[in-house]
C-alpha cells in the first residue's frame, strides 16, 4: 500500500515537473506577447489612439506592438518634453522614446494625414527594437538594397544626411520606419516583410504623398511665380535701360531742333511732328514699363502669400515653434 501510494506521488510529481517546464517554455517563448497583453490590459488605448491604428490599416500584430507602447497624442509642449533627446533642425512629429510612442496632435485639415503616417513610422521604431539580432542583420540587407534603389529621391537623401549627422548609429532604424511608412515601390521580399504589420501598407503610403503633396504644390506654385518674376524683372530691367537711351536722344533732337535755322514752316512742321511722334512713343513705352512693373507687383503679393501660406501649413507641424522653442529649418522627422 506504501509502495504504490510512494508510486502514485512520484507520478504526481513527475506530471506536475513536466507541466511547470511546459509552461516555463510557453512563458519563454510568449513572454513578449505575455507582457504586451499585460501593457495593454494595464494601459488600454484611447479612442482616438485605436483610431491611428484602424487608419492605418495596422495588422493585429503592428497594432499589439503599437498599443504596448502606450502611445499618445501629444500637444506640442508635451511633445516637446517627450521627445527632448532628439537632436536635429528637422521638424520633429513624433517619436519612440523610452519605449513609448508620441505623435504630434496635427490638427489642420489639409495636412492631418501627417499625424497618422507619424503614428506607423513611430510603431516601425518599435518594431525594429524587438527584431532579433539575425532578424535585424537580414532586414538590414534588405533595407540598404531598397535605399540604394529609392535613394534617388532627393527628399529621403536629405532626410538621411540629416539622420547621418544627428544619429549616424540609427541609419537603419530610421529607414526602416521611413520606407516602410512613405515608400510605395519595395522589392518584394521587403514588401511581404512589412505584412507583417500592415494588412494594407499602400494606405499608409498614399497618406504620406498626401500631406506633403500640400506642400509641394505651394512650393511648385511659388517656384512657377519666383520664375515668371526673374524673367519679368529682366524685360523691366532692358526695357527701362532702352527707355533711357530714347530719353538721351530724344533730347539730343530736341536740342538739335532748337539750335536749327529752318528755311519754311512746312520743313519746321514736319520735324516737330518727327519730335512730338518720337515722345508719343517713349510715353507709350513707359506705360507698357509701368504696367510690366504693375504686374510684377502683383505677382510679388501672390508670392509672398503662397509663401506665407507655406509658413502657416510648417506651423501646424512643426511642434518646436508651437512651444516658443526655436525657429525650425524645412523639413521633417519622426
Amino acid at each position: 500500500m506504501n509502495s504504490r501510494k510512494y508510486e502514485k506521488n512520484r507520478k504526481g510529481r513527475v506530471a506536475t515537473f513536466v507541466l511547470l517546464i511546459a509552461v516555463i517554455y510557453f512563458i519563454n517563448k510568449n513572454n513578449r506577447a505575455l507582457s504586451d497583453h499585460y501593457v495593454i490590459w494595464r494601459n488600454p488605448p484611447t479612442p482616438e489612439v485605436v483610431e491611428l491604428a484602424d487608419r492605418t490599416s495596422m495588422s493585429s500584430f503592428g497594432r499589439r506592438i503599437f498599443f504596448a507602447s502606450v502611445p499618445s497624442i501629444d500637444d506640442a509642449e508635451e511633445l516637446n518634453e517627450n521627445c527632448s533627446d532628439i537632436e536635429t533642425t528637422m521638424i520633429i512629429l513624433g517619436c519612440y522614446a523610452r519605449g513609448r510612442i508620441h505623435v504630434f496632435n496635427v490638427r489642420d485639415e489639409r495636412i492631418v494625414s501627417a499625424k497618422y503616417v507619424t503614428s506607423a513610422h513611430e510603431m516601425l521604431h518599435a518594431a525594429y527594437a524587438r527584431l532579433s539580432k539575425s532578424e535585424r542583420e537580414w532586414v538590414n540587407r534588405l533595407l540598404e538594397e531598397a535605399y540604394h534603389y529609392a535613394g534617388r529621391d532627393d527628399d529621403l537623401r536629405d532626410v538621411m544626411a540629416e539622420y547621418a549627422r544627428v544619429e549616424p548609429e540609427q541609419r537603419y532604424n530610421e529607414l526602416h520606419s521611413i520606407l516602410g511608412a512613405e515608400h510605395a515601390e519595395l522589392f518584394p521580399e521587403l514588401e511581404t516583410y512589412y505584412t507583417r504589420y500592415f494588412t494594407d501598407r499602400s494606405i499608409i503610403v498614399d497618406m504620406a504623398a498626401q500631406y506633403r503633396k500640400v506642400f509641394k504644390t505651394l512650393e511648385a506654385e511659388q517656384d512657377q511665380l519666383k520664375a515668371q518674376l526673374d524673367r519679368l524683372a529682366a524685360v523691366i530691367e532692358a526695357d527701362a535701360s532702352l527707355l533711357d537711351t530714347m530719353i538721351f536722344w530724344l533730347n539730343r533732337d530736341i536740342d538739335d531742333f532748337n539750335g536749327k535755322i529752318f528755311h519754311s514752316r512746312s520743313e519746321f512742321n514736319a520735324e516737330r511732328g518727327s519730335l512730338i511722334e518720337k515722345e508719343r512713343e517713349i510715353n507709350r513705352f513707359k506705360r507698357q514699363i509701368e504696367a510690366n512693373i504693375g504686374q510684377y507687383d502683383k505677382w510679388v503679393k501672390e508670392y509672398n502669400s503662397l509663401g506665407g501660406k507655406i509658413d502657416q501649413l510648417t506651423y501646424q507641424i512643426d511642434s518646436k515653434s508651437q512651444a516658443g522653442v526655436r525657429d525650425i529649418k524645412d523639413g521633417s522627422a519622426f
